[in-house]
Protein backbone atom coordinates (compact mmCIF):
# COMPACT_ATOMS: atom_id res chain seq x y z
CA UNK A 1 0.00 0.00 0.00
CA UNK A 2 2.96 2.50 0.68
CA UNK A 3 4.03 1.97 -2.69
CA UNK A 4 1.22 2.50 -4.02
CA UNK A 5 1.31 5.44 -2.63
CA UNK A 6 4.43 6.56 -3.39
CA UNK A 7 4.51 6.02 -6.82
CA UNK A 8 1.22 7.96 -6.84
CA UNK A 9 2.84 10.62 -5.28
CA UNK A 10 5.98 10.60 -8.01
CA UNK A 11 3.71 10.40 -11.06
CA UNK A 12 1.73 13.16 -9.35
CA UNK A 13 5.02 15.65 -8.97
CA UNK A 14 6.48 14.90 -12.62
CA UNK A 15 4.82 18.17 -14.30
CA UNK A 16 6.45 20.51 -11.24
CA UNK A 17 9.83 19.03 -12.39
CA UNK A 18 8.86 19.08 -15.94
CA UNK A 19 8.57 23.19 -16.39
CA UNK A 20 12.02 23.91 -15.91
CA UNK A 21 12.92 21.89 -18.73
CA UNK A 22 12.99 23.94 -22.32
CA UNK A 23 10.44 24.42 -24.71
CA UNK A 24 10.16 22.09 -27.93
CA UNK A 25 11.04 23.33 -30.97
CA UNK A 26 8.23 24.81 -32.94
CA UNK A 27 7.28 23.21 -36.34
CA UNK A 28 9.37 24.30 -39.80
CA UNK A 29 7.52 26.53 -41.24
CA UNK A 30 6.15 24.92 -44.37
CA UNK A 31 5.29 26.37 -47.90
CA UNK A 32 1.50 25.86 -46.84
CA UNK A 33 1.50 28.73 -44.59
CA UNK A 34 2.20 31.08 -47.69
CA UNK A 35 -0.55 32.94 -49.22
CA UNK A 36 -0.33 31.40 -53.03
CA UNK A 37 -2.37 33.81 -55.19
CA UNK A 38 -4.55 31.77 -57.81
CA UNK A 39 -3.52 32.83 -61.35
CA UNK A 40 -4.21 31.23 -64.96
CA UNK A 41 -1.02 31.39 -67.05
CA UNK A 42 -2.52 34.23 -69.55
CA UNK A 43 -2.70 36.62 -66.18
CA UNK A 44 1.09 35.45 -64.78
CA UNK A 45 2.76 36.00 -68.08
CA UNK A 46 1.26 39.77 -68.15
CA UNK A 47 0.69 40.94 -64.47
CA UNK A 48 3.27 38.35 -63.15
CA UNK A 49 5.69 39.89 -60.56
CA UNK A 50 9.15 38.44 -59.95
CA UNK A 51 9.38 36.81 -56.47
CA UNK A 52 5.32 36.37 -56.47
CA UNK A 53 3.52 33.88 -55.14
CA UNK A 54 1.35 31.79 -57.52
CA UNK A 55 -0.78 28.80 -57.28
CA UNK A 56 -1.90 27.51 -60.94
CA UNK A 57 -4.32 24.60 -61.99
CA UNK A 58 -3.66 22.62 -65.10
CA UNK A 59 -1.55 19.30 -66.14
CA UNK A 60 2.41 19.05 -66.63
CA UNK A 61 2.78 18.49 -70.62
CA UNK A 62 5.99 16.99 -70.59
CA UNK A 63 10.02 17.29 -69.94
CA UNK A 64 11.83 19.72 -71.76
CA UNK A 65 15.13 19.62 -69.81
CA UNK A 66 17.25 18.66 -67.09
CA UNK A 67 14.38 19.89 -64.22
CA UNK A 68 12.31 21.94 -66.54
CA UNK A 69 8.68 20.91 -67.60
CA UNK A 70 6.16 22.92 -69.60
CA UNK A 71 2.71 23.23 -67.62
CA UNK A 72 -0.64 23.75 -69.96
CA UNK A 73 -3.99 25.50 -68.58
CA UNK A 74 -6.58 26.51 -70.36
CA UNK A 75 -5.02 30.05 -71.19
CA UNK A 76 -1.90 29.39 -72.29
CA UNK A 77 1.79 27.28 -71.53
CA UNK A 78 4.80 28.11 -69.07
CA UNK A 79 7.70 26.57 -68.22
CA UNK A 80 7.72 25.11 -64.65
CA UNK A 81 10.96 23.96 -62.84
CA UNK A 82 10.59 21.30 -60.41
CA UNK A 83 13.48 20.34 -58.66
CA UNK A 84 13.89 16.66 -57.96
CA UNK A 85 13.45 16.87 -53.96
CA UNK A 86 9.92 18.69 -54.81
CA UNK A 87 8.96 15.44 -57.21
CA UNK A 88 5.92 13.96 -54.91
CA UNK A 89 6.50 10.35 -53.99
CA UNK A 90 4.41 9.21 -56.50
CA UNK A 91 7.14 10.89 -59.21
CA UNK A 92 5.32 13.31 -61.95
CA UNK A 93 1.90 12.33 -63.22
CA UNK A 94 1.93 13.95 -67.39
CA UNK A 95 -1.61 15.26 -68.20
CA UNK A 96 -3.00 14.66 -64.86
CA UNK A 97 -5.13 17.26 -63.06
CA UNK A 98 -2.19 19.35 -61.21
CA UNK A 99 -1.96 22.36 -58.91
CA UNK A 100 1.58 23.67 -59.01
CA UNK A 101 2.25 25.71 -55.67
CA UNK A 102 5.14 28.02 -56.40
CA UNK A 103 7.14 31.37 -57.17
CA UNK A 104 7.44 33.70 -60.25
CA UNK A 105 10.98 34.03 -61.90
CA UNK A 106 11.08 36.54 -64.00
CA UNK A 107 14.58 37.62 -66.13
CA UNK A 108 14.23 39.78 -68.79
CA UNK A 109 16.29 37.88 -70.87
CA UNK A 110 14.48 34.45 -70.45
CA UNK A 111 10.84 33.41 -70.66
CA UNK A 112 8.74 33.68 -67.18
CA UNK A 113 9.04 31.04 -65.99
CA UNK A 114 7.78 29.76 -62.12
CA UNK A 115 9.63 27.65 -59.16
CA UNK A 116 7.72 24.70 -58.30
CA UNK A 117 7.03 24.64 -54.47
CA UNK A 118 4.56 22.06 -54.02
CA UNK A 119 3.01 19.71 -56.62
CA UNK A 120 -0.62 18.36 -55.74
CA UNK A 121 -2.80 16.27 -57.83
CA UNK A 122 -6.44 16.68 -58.28
CA UNK A 123 -8.34 13.15 -58.63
Amino acid sequence: MKGLFFSGLCLLSLPAFSENYLPLPSPPVSAEAHDYKKQNIDQLTENGDDEELVRLSGQIIKKLKCSIYLFRDKTGEIQIQIKNDDIPKKGLLFRSPTIIKGEVMRDPNKPIMVEADKILYVF
